[in-house]
């Protein structure tokens, strides 16, 4: 059953990856079309080149620099014993060194895990240690920094943080106007309202390898399972989630995300984004459960979450 879902998980990472890229290439694109739509180079050579940047963002963007950002603005406290312990064994079992295991002040139980370029941070909140288990912190550990070790989970982060960027092309494309590249304006425009409308399909790509190697490590996928439910009951405090900065992604290195209090009407529906953070964390937790069952996990990705976006609203 792993071995399909890792199967799976891993075309679910080469899709996203796949749609950042074409993504940022259209947009990367638009700066080399003229008013009168001819390209400065030739098609061709306009192509590649818009293919090729954001390919290279891709396999190469440094997730250890980010991560260096967000520690800066972590105000750490010493770990309980019980979460040193976790995040220890965890440590132990991926033959791989933490370096800073610390708590946060935050009632939202919630996991952090930051890859820093000289150090691994994992961080909880002190609502996580007061409300889950020893094994429900243990597997959500482990979906944090198991994940993060894992190549198709960390390039499913990267293009998370690729889609997660699309914004900053609309106030970049307004520059457009004044370069004599009216249409680099206009496409960023219209892809704003396609990464705000678009189902976070990225997002749930690097959620599935993340829980998939966590089952892995941990063989205990049950215990996963009934940690996603109760923070799926936490799941409008994700407009509350205060880390780091306002321009810096955080989404990937949290397992519930932080979001901002906004409203999306699509065809007389209404949801807010911590909804959308409640349907994730549910998906996440039924899928664990199914494997916990020795059922069909499978059932509960790519297309599942696509049927359950729709649903949002009604």
């Amino acid at each position: 059953m792993l071995i399909g879902l890792e199967a799976a998980a891993r075309r679910q990472a080469m899709i996203a990856g796949i749609w950042s890229v074409v993504s940022w290439a259209v947009l990367v694109g638009s700066w080399f079309v003229s008013e009168e739509g001819l390209p400065a180079f030739s098609w061709g050579v306009t192509i590649a080149i818009s293919l090729v940047v954001p390919f290279v963002v891709l396999l190469t963007l440094p997730l250890g620099k980010v991560a260096n950002r967000l520690a800066r603005h972590l105000r750490p406290e010493p770990p309980t014993q019980q979460f040193d312990n976790v995040v220890t064994e965890i440590a132990i079992a991926l033959v791989e060194p933490v370096e800073s295991i610390q708590t946060c002040r935050c009632a939202v139980p919630n996991i952090a895990m930051l890859p820093c370029s000289d150090r691994e941070i994992v961080v909880a909140t002190t609502g996580a240690l007061e409300e889950l288990s020893r094994y429900e912190l243990q597997a959500l550990v482990a979906a944090q920094f198991a994940g993060m070790r894992n190549r198709w989970c960390r390039m499913a982060t990267r293009a998370e943080i690729m889609w997660w960027a699309i914004p900053w092309f609309f106030p970049i494309g307004l520059c457009g106007l004044v370069l004599g590249r009216p249409v680099a304006m206009f496409v960023a425009f219209g892809f704003l309202f396609v990464w705000a409308f678009m189902p976070r399909k990225t997002e749930h790509a690097r959620d599935l390898c993340a829980d998939i190697v966590a089952v892995r490590t941990t063989l205990d996928p049950q215990s996963l399972a009934s940690a996603m439910r109760k923070l799926a009951g936490h799941a409008q405090a994700a407009t509350k989630i205060r880390f780091g900065a306002w321009y810096l992604p955080t989404n990937p290195f949290l397992v519930i995300p932080k979001r901002i209090q906004s409203k999306t009407t699509v065809n007389g529906r209404s949801w807010t984004q911590a909804d959308e953070v409640r349907l994730e964390l549910l998906l996440r937790a039924d899928r664990a459960e199914a494997m916990a069952k020795g059922g069909k996990a499978s059932d509960f990705t790519g297309r599942e979450f696509s049927r359950r976006w729709g649903k949002l609203g009604k």
